[in-house]
């Protein structure tokens, strides 16, 4: 692997081809479950940014670690894992979807934390981001089955969605704003990453552990996208408390922010006629919509176009 290439994964450190060759030998499984148990190991987890196990303060409480991810300084935010658990044919093993929990350790600090799947040559981030909460667990879900909901942001050997899935060697958590490149988005801050399981959509284990974190709130995809006149945001509260709504530029100006007021929990919709706080008409381009409520949320890129 040239130094070229070396530098374009950004937080995604090369594996060694040892790993790499190993790949189509080994069969990720349904229920697998990092809960960062037996501090201070972090497991097979690896990152340019400070990794550390706390041992206390994970979903399980007090006597629960989990992965704490810290930057000193903005540099990119992240970590992943070339462990023999990920590696392997996912759609084989009929593992369709990620469940994960995170926490915004210490201050807000906006985090919008993405999920990527695949190989050194072929890899693909899921586009939603996952906004956790200050202080706090919240539980998060990335569907496999769509492709679309995914963006190919390595793509030197040519393939696929689905042979990136077949062919998988790492998995990579990390900090990233849209639109989304090889190399993510400085920040200097931290978060917490715990209980990531690979899970199905039709053979769900629940809540691993007993340990039950937040429920955030849960965005769909924008409709339409791309979008001339207004869009419309559904989307999922699973508390009583207001949500907040902030809709970025592609520069990460914030240019609307709306609350939803306090409501029963439920499905609810809020519509973008496309107009900034100041009531003026937004350009054409790329956007994001974040929704976040007490126990965090959720951000999807989307994008307008010239009337």
């Amino acid at each position: 692997m040239s130094p070229l290439t070396r530098t374009a994964l950004g937080v995604i450190l090369a594996a060694s081809l040892t790993v790499f060759a190993t790949a189509t030998h080994a069969a990720p499984v349904i229920g697998f479950i990092e809960h960062w148990n037996s501090p201070p190991s972090i497991s097979t987890w690896s990152s340019q940014a400070n990794l550390s196990n706390p041992g206390a303060g994970g979903v399980g409480g007090a006597a629960d670690g989990y992965l704490r991810v810290a930057r000193p300084s903005a540099a990119q935010l992240g970590a992943f894992s070339s462990g023999i658990e990920f590696i392997g044919d996912w759609v084989g093993a009929n593992v369709n979807r990620i469940r994960l929990s995170l926490n915004d350790v210490e201050t807000n600090q906006g985090l919008e934390i993405h999920v990527s799947v695949g190989n050194g040559g072929n890899f693909w981030q899921y586009k939603t981001g996952f906004t956790p909460p200050e202080n706090g667990w919240a539980q998060f879900t990335v569907d496999l089955t769509d492709s679309t909901q995914f963006t190919h942001i390595i793509a030197i050997d040519g393939k696929g969605f689905a042979h990136a899935m077949q062919n998988a060697d790492r998995v990579l958590v990390r900090h990233d704003l849209f639109p989304y490149t090889q190399a993510p988005d400085n920040l200097a801050g931290e978060f917490g990453l715990d209980d990531f399981e690979l899970t199905n959509s039709l053979l769900d284990t629940g809540p691993p552990g007993g340990a039950v974190a937040g429920r955030p709130v849960e965005l769909a995809p924008p409709y339409p996208n791309p979008a001339v006149g207004a869009v419309t945001f559904r989307f999922e509260s699973f508390d009583a408390g207001p949500v907040r709504i902030l809709v970025f530029d592609a520069a990460g100006r914030l240019v609307r922010s709306d609350v939803e007021p306090a409501a029963t929990p439920g499905r609810r919709i809020w519509t973008w006629n496309g107009r900034d706080d100041n009531g003026r008409q937004t350009p054409a381009g790329s956007y994001r919509v974040r929704m976040t409520g007490a126990n965090g949320g959720t951000t999807r890129p989307f994008v307008r176009l010239a009337p």
